[in-house]
């Protein structure tokens, strides 16, 4: 029998009992590899894809002689036409080909593809079977490496290392330009510690990229190379060094040890402060315990303060969240969505690492108090610690701001079960300033210190024996150390490094400066070099700042860094975004930066801030380079920048929601304004940079520059005054505000100014002053064709309208700012809430004029809008409108359902806003569902909101339900029996004293409902 056997991959080859077939021509070579791939074909479909170009008969005639023409090649009918119309193979003979195997047998498949489908082959005048070739071959392609992706991924799960990087080079084979394949040869390689080969693979792809396309690696390909570098470093250094020791200290470890047992076994436990003066062995000692523990067992989380940031709001959290963000993903831990959006706000990358969409909370502003993020951040610990305990360790914890110090207070406070066990280090000299944070831990046993002291001469001695045991050690010396180090063992350990470099004791001096002086004399000037631009950073530079500031390549930066980490100068940084590195202590980085000219550091920290800069992302998660730009620009002497953002620092701090969605009351408008800042720390701030904006102007006034940050200025002052009460002073800065701002002609300045004007009016209730403001504000919107701001002014004129008893101007206006924000919302999608705040507003009109139906429309226009968006700010004011409405209509199981709704959110989100109207009416709904024990609750918790938030509407509302609740109690003596002791004054009195509050406000109906109730009393 005849067996014909075909090799199409690579170059084709066609044999018949093995002698090579010859076609007569190419479109009849190209006709048969065609219906071996496809095994049946239409006349039409030959005839159009080998010879679309010419007519259709002339086609069918060439097909004709094609097949004729293999046939005779052949010499058998290996095509036939069993059908006039269809051209097919003849299932007779017998035809092997490699694609057909390819297909059939996948494990042994990766050998069969020897390159690609039809290499080389091309048929003149055959445009559409060249596109039919490359794709299938493309296909075919595609398949393979699929193929081997999944041979390597079997491959490493075996740890069969040769067929990993056999089948890598095969990837490579295939798509030179594709990095994935050099990733996995160059991790293959380090892993094995052949680290020569892993820099041969990076520098090979680095030469084809650069040759072929003019460009260089991805950040993925580079980051692995670096990391490989530093541990191939890191492997040197260790073979470099001595085995480190660790001396005395072991009363103090065992107490580490000892609590730490009864944290793992949940027994009794408390968390522990090492405190001790600076190079005393704090951090060593607590790296001695943690290679001391079973780190699998639990989450380790490390956080280190640093004196720079010590006023930047929750800065030493920021590293502990961004790891949080890996073990959430990594164990699968469930966190809800509105936690994920809250803790956005303060470290944007957890919902972005999270894959979540962040929900806005506010556009633009932040409308939580930083309560409500503590208790957040504490509650996704806890859920974390659910899964696994964590141990969590901060670093110099005295330069920690304050409101961390309240989260890690309550932290500690609020443990009921024993899931996070917490250990500080704390320079001596600021424990009266943790201690006040944290006095109740201390009080209550929760937090123990462990103190550090200076080694005694008899230690001292042993310290140095230890360290060096085959030392001439003598009394004389043993006394010239003790007095030089006074017992400090930062100082001790330089000292043992000064004689192992110089094999004796020459170089020692009287002064400690000279002891560290001793320690850099052999370093290389490229060593030097980089310690100098190092010291420059407070805190660590990453691998990436010193390539750009030494203008060295990665493989050299890296040589030096290994000398530096050998001599045990620098360390490597843990950080979760980048390779980065550190002094091993600041006594060092200190000495480094001090030796410098001042002019040197001066030119390279502006140099460095300019960097930072350039890294800026323009939103939230700029707050956390604030520092870095602050620090580097003040060192820099650049007054301007340094100025800049500081602003923008304390702009962060202060939280004024007010701004962007005023709660409007029956025609009265109540905000809940709050500050990250007390109010004399806020004062204090602002002094300090209008210190600094002064020494600027008495410079120079009149650049553009220098007039936009007085107006930035002018901006955030005047704006703090008026909300903490101080009209005349915050006029009197918007006003000049406004006047350098149309003198500069920025116009979004200027109408910043005219909406503070707008809410100065609001809050001192001037309607008349508000709508001088708001036509301004309108006419200038209209002339730069502004339709945000014209949308906003449109909605406060709405507001003013509603303060003026206008309701049907009102909601005229607010109907307008709605067509606006709709219509921008489909572009920017960010005023989501400025509609639904129109909608609400309409909704009170509708209420205040007893058309409860229509009110309840406008109330569900809010929240669907919010809901459809993602914004969560205000809709516990509409969910309580929405409840108050359907209860006065009688609607109990509708209000109910609201209510419930908006009780939900504010203990979530622990605003005050409407707390006591919600709360006071669910307690009505109890009472009338028979649960009254539970309705006490609700109006007591309604009772301590009122109090809190002061709102002469809440207070009357709370005693519209107190008179209410006192009517039923006449009737029925279960509810007399729970409420006897709390509402203990007649129906009247509630009646007169509710009735009392709500005159305040403007013509609230709830007056009419309290008449009725005392005329029925």
């Amino acid at each position: 029998m005849d067996l014909v056997r075909v090799k199409l991959f690579d170059t084709p080859v066609v044999i018949k009992n093995e002698k090579k077939i010859d076609f007569s021509f190419k479109k009849a070579e190209a006709l048969f590899y065609y219906l071996l791939i496809c095994q049946q074909a239409t006349r039409d479909t030959l005839a159009n894809i080998l010879w679309g170009e010419v007519e259709e008969k002339t086609a069918k005639k060439n097909l004709r002689q094609a097949m004729y023409k293999i046939k005779k090649d052949f010499d058998m009918d290996i095509i036939i036409s069993p059908k006039k119309s269809v051209v097919m193979l003849n299932k007779d003979i017998k035809i092997e080909t490699d694609i057909h195997h390819f297909l059939r047998d996948e494990e042994n498949s990766i050998e069969v593809y020897t390159g690609e489908f039809l290499k080389g082959f091309h048929v003149k005048d055959g445009e559409p079977f060249d596109e039919w070739m490359m794709q299938y071959r493309d296909k075919l392609k595609d398949l393979y490496m699929q193929r081997l992706n999944r041979k390597i991924e079997d491959a490493r799960s075996e740890k069969d290392v040769q067929t990993v990087i056999a089948y890598a080079k095969k990837l490579i084979e295939i798509d030179n330009f594709d990095e994935k394949p050099y990733r996995i040869l160059m991790k293959t390689y380090a892993d094995e510690g052949v680290f020569h080969k892993a820099i041969d693979v990076y520098n090979c792809l680095v030469h084809v990229l650069d040759h072929e396309l003019g460009i260089e690696p991805d950040f993925k390909t580079s980051k692995i190379f670096d990391e490989i570098l530093l541990t191939r470093n890191t492997m040197k250094v260790k073979k470099k060094k001595e085995v480190d020791f660790f001396y005395g200290r072991t009363y103090e470890l065992s107490i580490l040890e000892k609590y730490y047992k009864q944290f793992k076994t949940n027994e009794d436990s408390k968390s522990l402060m090492i405190r001790g003066d600076a190079g005393i062995g704090k951090t060593k000692l607590k790296e001695k315990f943690l290679e001391s523990i079973h780190l699998e067992e639990c989450i380790l989380l490390e956080g280190q303060c640093y004196q720079a940031e010590q006023y930047y709001l929750f800065k030493p959290w920021n590293e502990i969240f961004i790891k949080l963000v890996e073990i959430i993903k990594e164990e699968k831990i469930e966190i809800p969505h509105l936690w994920k959006t809250i803790i956005s706000n303060i470290f944007p990358s957890f919902a972005r690492e999270n894959g979540d969409g962040i929900t806005h909370l506010a556009e633009k502003m932040d409308l939580l108090k930083h309560q409500v993020i503590e208790e957040v951040m504490i509650a996704v610990l806890k859920e974390v610690s659910k899964r696994r305990k964590i141990l969590l360790v901060f670093e110099d914890i005295q330069w920690m701001d304050d409101i961390s110090i309240s989260l890690l207070n309550n932290m500690l406070m609020h443990q009921k079960k024993n899931n996070i066990f917490f250990i500080g280090t704390l320079r001596n000299g600021y424990e009266g300033k943790i201690h006040k944070s944290i006095r109740s831990d201390l009080r209550h046993n929760r937090l123990e210190e462990i103190i550090l002291n200076p080694f005694n001469k008899a230690q001292v001695q042993e310290f140095v024996q230890m360290g060096m045991l085959k030392y001439s050690w003598n009394e004389r010396l043993y006394d010239q150390i003790y007095h030089e180090t006074k017992g400090n063992t930062f100082f001790l350990s330089e000292i043992l490094n000064s004689i192992k470099e110089k094999g004796n004791m020459t170089y020692m001096s009287p002064k400690m400066k000279d002891i560290l002086k001793n320690r850099f004399l052999d370093i290389s000037k490229e060593g030097k070099e980089l310690l100098n631009i190092a010291s420059l950073f407070f805190d660590k530079v990453s691998l990436d700042m010193l390539k750009l500031l030494t203008s060295k390549d990665v493989l050299t930066v890296m040589d030096i860094v290994e000398e530096l980490q050998s001599r045990g100068i620098i360390r490597e940084v843990s950080d979760s975004e980048e390779i980065s590195f550190a002094f091993t202590h600041q006594k060092l980085r200190a000495f480094i930066y001090i030796d410098q000219s001042s002019v040197r550091k001066k030119i390279l920290h502006n140099h460095i801030g300019l960097i930072f800069e350039k890294k800026l992302h323009y939103d939230k998660r700029d707050r956390f380079l604030y520092s870095k730009l602050i620090y580097h620009f003040e060192q820099g002497g650049n007054e301007l920048l340094a100025l800049k953002y500081r602003m923008k620092n304390l702009d962060v701090y202060f939280n004024f929601t007010h701004e962007l969605f005023p709660v409007l009351k029956d025609g009265n408008i109540e905000d809940e304004y709050v500050s990250y800042l007390s109010q004399q720390e806020g004062i204090k701030q602002i002094k300090n940079i209008e210190k600094n904006m002064i020494k600027i102007l008495r410079k120079e006034s009149d650049s553009e520059e220098i007039k936009r940050l007085r107006i930035n200025f002018l901006h955030i002052r005047g704006r703090y005054f008026i909300r903490e009460g101080e009209y005349e002073n915050g006029v009197c800065d918007i006003q000049k505000m406004i006047e350098i701002a149309r003198e500069i002609k920025d116009a979004d300045y200027v109408i910043k100014g005219y909406r503070q004007m707008i809410y100065y009016g609001i809050q001192t209730y001037n309607v008349e002053w508000m709508g001088k403001y708001i036509e301004l504000g309108l006419d200038l919107a209209k002339a730069y064709n502004d339709q945000k701001d014209t949308g906003i002014m449109l909605r406060l004129k709405g507001i003013e309208k509603l303060m003026d008893g206008k309701h049907e101007e009102a909601e005229e206006f607010l109907k307008q700012s709605i067509r606006i924000f709709e219509v921008v919302n489909e572009y920017e999608d960010k005023y989501t809430l400025n509609m639904a705040a129109a909608y609400n507003y309409i909704g009170e009109i509708r209420r205040q004029n007893m058309k409860f139906m229509r009110a309840l429309e406008y109330y569900d226009r809010a929240v669907n809008v919010c809901v459809e968006k993602n914004v969560i700010g205000g809709l516990t004011i509409f969910y309580t409108n929405g409840g108050q409405t359907a209860l006065d209509m009688g609607d109990d199981d509708r209000a109910k359902v609201y209510f419930e709704k908006a009780i939900q959110l504010f203990d979530q989100l622990n605003t005050l806003w409407g707390r006591s109207t919600a709360e006071g009416y669910m307690a009505l709904l109890l009472i009338r569902k028979g649960e009254y024990k539970k309705a006490l609750k609700c109006l007591m918790r309604a009772e301590e909101y009122a109090k809190k938030m002061k709102s002469p509407y809440e207070m009357g509302l709370l005693y519209r339900v107190k008179a209410e609740i006192k009517v039923r109690m006449k009737d029925n003596g279960c509810i007399h029996e729970v409420f006897k002791n709390y509402l203990t004054l007649n129906i009247k009195n509630y009646c007169d004293k509710g009735i009392e509050f709500l005159k305040q406000v403007k013509d609230p109906y709830e007056i009419e409902i309290l008449g009725v109730l005392k005329k029925n009393a």
